[in-house]
Parts: C-alpha cells; sequence; structure tokens
C-alpha cells in the first residue's frame, strides 16, 4: 500500500471569522467521503487546543491533533532560564514538522516549520475593493505576505475563479503555481428542530420572513437591507420581516452594529427587522429553509458560503450582483445591484407578491468535489 500523504491544517475555531471556521471543517467532512486509499492523514494544528473540539466530531479516521507554541513544562522553563544564564539567549524553538507532506495555511498565517512544501490560500482580495475597510498597516501586512508568494517554487489555492483573476491583475508577472478548489458546504441534520417553535424562542412574528445570515461586517452590506424594508413599508401593505442572524461585532469597524441599530430605531423598524445574534447553526439553517428566500447584499465575496448554504437546501436567494455570486449561481438567483436599493426592492417585492418555485441545485453531486479536487492539488504538488 502506498505511503499515505500527511497533511498539516492550521486551524482555530473562530467565531469573528467564522466562515473560515466551516471552510475547514466542510473540507475534512468532504475528504471523509473519498475512498479509504486516497484519504490523507491530516495533523491538525492550532495555538487552542480547545478548537480541536470542533472537528473531533466527524470521526475522520486519520488524524491526529497537534499544539503550536505549547506552555512548556517546568523543568523545560528552568532549563530555558539557565541557558540564557549561561548563553544570553533563549534555547530555540523546536520546528514544526510531525513528519507532514504538505502544510495548507491562508498567507497570513506563518508557523516556524521545516516542511519544504507549503499550499498557501488566498480567499479573496477585499482589500483590493474595500481599501478603506482596513488599516493601513494591515494593507501592507497583507501586501507583504502575497509578494513573498510570487516565485514558481510556491502554490495558491483559490476558491473561485473571480479570485484567481484578481491575482492575475494584481501580480501579472507571478510565478507562483496557481490552483481553484470551489468549496462545498456540509450542513447538520436540522429536521427535527420545529419553525414555529423557534419563532416563539426568539420572538419573532408568525409572518412569512427573509432571512440574511451575515457577520456585521460592513462589507456585507446589510444597511440596503434596511434601506429596501423602509421603502417597501412606506410604499406598499405588506407586514414585512427580515431576520439576520451574525456575531455583531466588527473589530475593523466597532461602531458598524450600533449605526445598524439607530437606523432601525430612527425610522420605526422595530418590528421589521429582528437581530437574532450569533445562533445555533441548526437553528440557522431552519431560519433559512423556512425563509421566503435568503438574501445576501454583500459589496464583497471570495467565494460565499451563505450562497453555498442556499444551494445545498435548494433555496431561494437574492444577491448582489458580483461576479462571484454569478459564478456560483449562474441563473438561478435574484441578483441585484448591491448599491441601488430600488433593485433589491423589486426582487423582494416579486417574493412577496407570489409562490416562487425552489430551485434544483443536485447539491449532493458537489459534496465529494471539494475533498477530491482539493486531493488533486496535493498530488500534484506532491
Amino acid at each position: 500500500m502506498a505511503k499515505r500523504i500527511k497533511i498539516g491544517i492550521v486551524y482555530s475555531y473562530d467565531e469573528n471569522w467564522i466562515g473560515g471556521t466551516y471552510y475547514y471543517q466542510n473540507l475534512i467532512q468532504s475528504l471523509k467521503l473519498l475512498a479509504d486509499n486516497r484519504k490523507p492523514h491530516l495533523i491538525i494544528l492550532s495555538n487552542d487546543p480547545s478548537s480541536f473540539e470542533s472537528i473531533q466530531a466527524f470521526n475522520y479516521p486519520f488524524i491526529t491533533y497537534r499544539e503550536l507554541n505549547k506552555t512548556p513544562s517546568f523543568f523545560k522553563k528552568c532549563l530555558n532560564k539557565l541557558f540564557r544564564i549561561i548563553f544570553r539567549k533563549n534555547i530555540a524553538k523546536k520546528k514544526v514538522n510531525y513528519g507532514i507532506d504538505v502544510l495548507f495555511h491562508p498567507t497570513e498565517i506563518q508557523i516556524p516549520n521545516s516542511i519544504e512544501k507549503h499550499l498557501y490560500w488566498i480567499p479573496d482580495f477585499q482589500e483590493l475593493y474595500l481599501p478603506h475597510l482596513f488599516s493601513e498597516d494591515y494593507l501592507n501586512f497583507r501586501k507583504k505576505t502575497q509578494k513573498e508568494l510570487l516565485s514558481k517554487d510556491n502554490n495558491i489555492l483559490f476558491s473561485s475563479n473571480d479570485a484567481l483573476h484578481d491575482f492575475k491583475k494584481i501580480y501579472p508577472n507571478a510565478k507562483s503555481k496557481t490552483y481553484v478548489v470551489n468549496f462545498s458546504v456540509f450542513h447538520p441534520n436540522y429536521s427535527n428542530i420545529d419553525i414555529e417553535k423557534l419563532r416563539i424562542k426568539y420572538k419573532l412574528d408568525a409572518v412569512p420572513y427573509f432571512f440574511s445570515p451575515n457577520q456585521f461586517w460592513k462589507h456585507k452590506n446589510h444597511i440596503i437591507v434596511l434601506k429596501a424594508v423602509k421603502k417597501i413599508k412606506e410604499n406598499y401593505n405588506y407586514n414585512i420581516q427580515v431576520v439576520f442572524s451574525g456575531k455583531e461585532y466588527d473589530h475593523r469597524n466597532p461602531v458598524y452594529f450600533d449605526d445598524i441599530q439607530q437606523f432601525v430605531k430612527e425610522h420605526n423598524l422595530q418590528d421589521n427587522i429582528k437581530f437574532l445574534g450569533f445562533i445555533d447553526r441548526g437553528e440557522q439553517l431552519c431560519f433559512m429553509s423556512n425563509s421566503l428566500a435568503i438574501i445576501q447584499p454583500s459589496l464583497f465575496e471570495g467565494w460565499s458560503s451563505v450562497v453555498e448554504d442556499a444551494k445545498a437546501m435548494n433555496q431561494n436567494v437574492i444577491v448582489s450582483s458580483l461576479n462571484v455570486h454569478k459564478e456560483q449561481l449562474h441563473s438561478q438567483g435574484y441578483f441585484f445591484d448591491p448599491e441601488n436599493e430600488d433593485q433589491l426592492i423589486n426582487q423582494m417585492v416579486y417574493f412577496l407578491q407570489n409562490s416562487i418555485k425552489k430551485p434544483e441545485f443536485n447539491y449532493n453531486s458537489q459534496l465529494h468535489l471539494f475533498g477530491q479536487k482539493f486531493m488533486d492539488v496535493i498530488s500534484a504538488i506532491n
């Protein structure tokens, strides 16, 4: 039997970037669908060992967990102190290896290692389109880490052809090897969750609703939905309700959610706009499945997990007309200009006035492709 390839994955469970967390979880679940002889051995590397619990539930058969920057034992602390006294420096940190053949991680994460082959992940180039949402220091750091990957010896993974197009536009002379692998999403079972009980739990009116699940980051463009609801309330005789879920904090813009709440208050939309916060994943999916449609109004995406969620449950999605959204949905989305609330209103009113047939994405056939194509890339590197 051929040697099982070992892939290192730098991982942490992070509610502030839950999309990244879900990405790795979905990858592992897709790899689990591969034939046993093609499944890699995964070495999960994390600074936070509590993160391992969120992966252990998947029961992946070939997996090892390693803690990075592990707190040294009392003996090692004493030895290090003695070493500093004698040689005036710390003992050199042991470099990460663990027999890893290929290390997979985002470009911005750098760890001491002696692993020759890396697969770097660049999810998107949001900073190219919305630089005002980033600090100058972070923009410089991001540019620096990207420029370090432009030689022929480096391998870069993108989640969309749209992101690869941006990379080629920014770095036309890059010699790095580039790959595109669209990710798929796996859903926990939520069929046993009663939507009516959820309505009671979260004190929602028993009326048809739209659902918009996004972290409260400014580029997610919640404000256009609020503006659309305001106009619909003023000009149409509908008891409209939009329900939002997602962590209500943006470290880049700490007052963003406060501004959103203020808009709701100023325009008396408290009965029309409901904020649930960061909720259980199964509950979120139940809300999505039972909505009139999912609204994804983002100003920028790399490969939208919200859109993939909609596809996985054969749900309609009213979506901003980004190239990447068109790449994901083709003709099976209801598109609008993300800076034009009137176009969004037209789509929302269409759903309020009509009984819209659910799309059919045949998503089950896509679930194994994430892991399969990822391993094609790993094989090309290794």
